[in-house]
């Protein structure tokens, strides 16, 4: 039995003595070390790992312990996710690069692998910190669009309402309203204008309408587009807190907390009050109860739930989020079904049902 395991200078088989049977060595180029890195995590085959297989394979060789997941029908392969001779193997590696000749000295080793890991860091800042502060921008402008839309719409229904106010009874849904009244214009272009009680106005009047009701159903196609949007980048930010607590809610709080680190290494307990900070600070100076919910209000368990039971099923699900941020933050790894299965079950129990 041998040991594959990968790291910054290439592939390693070793055996039960931790001795290098085989090796097949990266080239000296960072950016490409990281790609391989980053293939080798993800399962795609590459040349380093072929080489060493096929020697392994001329030494027949028949049973691996592996770091690297893989599949090959030559071998009986056992995946060990924190490989013991992989680790103490990354402890000796400057002397290892200089042994193998992938680096002259100590020193030419330790310039190579900071430009590794700088790359790296730079890697892990572009994906992880630019990517929350994205879904902040974008939630943001999704609420600033829902209070402009509030406020064209309700402008366009009473300024067509003189024309035309029988339409606003027949018609609720706002984004249709506004694409009728941009179609259409004059009222005489429905079915059922006659007997209107709105009066007559010109076409500069119609037109000055139209041209409002085209923005404001233009403001309503932009809002889908971007909630689309803010669902996208949080289930790829922060799937776990996404899942259990819907994307817009998730990013939300995000916003509120500023990014993911700060959201992740903060108590429930504050997770649970994010949103209710005016109300927390009247009660401070005695002005007023201590707040139960801040934004988690808005969560259907807790909006649609009696009263007296709202502040106990909002720390059930802060409580779940400050998990399920850490894990988005820290591990990646995704846990979502089983947090919000656990979360739904404890607020069952909560409601007595």
């Amino acid at each position: 039995m041998l040991f594959v395991t990968a790291n910054e200078i290439g592939i390693f088989a070793l055996n039960r003595e931790k001795r290098i049977v085989a090796y097949s060595l990266f080239p000296k180029d960072p950016e490409e070390v990281l790609r391989r890195l980053k293939d080798v995590k993800e399962g795609r085959r590459i040349k380093e790992l072929e080489d060493v297989l096929t020697e392994l394979m001329n030494l027949r060789v028949e049973n691996i312990v592996t770091d690297i997941p893989f599949k090959d029908e030559n071998f009986h392969i056992e995946f060990k996710k924190d490989l013991k001779v992989g680790a103490e193997l990354r402890r000796n590696l400057r002397d290892i690069a200089v042994k193998v000749g992938f680096a002259k000295n100590h020193e030419e080793f330790t310039r190579f692998l900071s430009k590794v890991q700088i790359l790296r860091t730079r890697e892990k800042i572009r994906r992880s910190v630019k990517k929350d502060k994205v879904a902040i921008q974008a939630i943001s402008a999704l609420d600033e669009l829902n209070d402009i839309s509030n406020r064209f719409i309700e402008r366009l229904r009473e300024w067509y309402g003189l024309h035309y106010p029988e339409l606003g009874k027949k018609v609720k849904d706002h984004e249709k309203y506004s694409k009728l009244v941009s179609e259409k214009g004059h009222r005489e272009n429905f079915e059922d204008f006659k007997g209107s009680m709105g009066i007559d106005l010109d076409e500069p009047d119609i037109e000055a309408v139209k041209e409002h009701a085209t923005v404001t159903y233009g403001i309503y196609l932009l809002r889908k587009r971007l909630s689309d949007y803010v669902e996208e980048v949080m289930n790829e930010v922060a799937p776990n807190t996404s899942y259990l607590i819907g994307p817009h809610l998730a990013a939300r709080l995000l916003a509120l907390a500023g990014s993911l680190e700060k959201l992740a290494k903060m108590p429930s307990s504050t997770i649970q009050l994010l949103g209710a900070e005016k109300a927390l600070f009247r009660h401070m100076k005695g002005k007023g109860r201590p707040p139960k919910h801040g934004i988690l209000y808005h969560h259907p368990s807790v909006i649609n739930s009696p009263k007296d039971r709202r502040g106990k099923i909002a720390r059930i699900i802060a409580s779940k989020i400050a998990i399920a941020t850490k894990t988005d933050f820290y591990t990646g790894e995704f846990r979502g079904k089983e947090y919000r299965e656990d979360m739904e079950k404890k607020i069952k129990e909560v409601l007595g049902e």
